[in-house]
Parts: structure tokens; C-alpha cells; sequence
């Protein structure tokens, strides 16, 4: 599980090996769940507080919307993405 350590409007604050992340709606964001898939995709909504907070992407080369509950996410797998990195893959 991801922790939560504050959350505001359109956006949450992670904690993610030993630093702390800002996710926005708008970033591309990386994360991996308890089977050891990795999902990318851009952050449309944030929802929830805490551990109930659910983070709304819309996964890359998708067109399709998924809701992910921060419970499913492996703890100290979840970040920001950055966009000239990911062209490159």
C-alpha cells in the first residue's frame, strides 16, 4: 500500500523511498500492484483521502479510464513520470 501523507484538491502527497512525491491530475505517473504488473498512465482524477484515496489514470497507449485504489499499490512504487523518459521506451 502507498501512504497518504497529505491530501489536497487535485492533488496527494506520497511517501516513496524515503522522499516525498507530489502527484497532480495532469502527471504521468508510474506504480506497481501485488502481482508485479507495472501501470503507466496519466493521473485524470485523485479521490478520496487516506487510504481510501483512489487515483483515476487513463493507462498509456489506452483509451479507456482506470480507477486504482492506493491499497493495491506496492509501497515505494509509485512516481511521477517524466514525459521525455517515456518517449524514449
Amino acid at each position: 500500500m502507498v501512504t497518504i501523507l497529505t491530501d489536497a484538491y487535485k492533488s496527494v502527497e506520497v511517501a516513496s523511498k524515503g522522499k516525498v512525491v507530489r502527484i497532480d491530475e495532469g502527471n504521468m505517473i508510474n506504480f506497481a500492484v501485488e502481482t508485479g504488473e507495472s501501470i503507466t498512465g496519466r493521473v485524470t482524477k485523485i479521490s478520496g483521502k487516506g487510504d481510501k484515496t483512489k487515483i483515476q489514470i487513463v493507462p498509456t497507449g489506452e483509451q479507456k479510464e482506470e480507477i486504482w485504489s492506493v491499497l493495491l499499490m506496492v509501497e515505494d512504487s509509485l512516481v511521477v513520470v517524466n514525459e521525455n523518459e517515456e518517449d524514449e521506451e
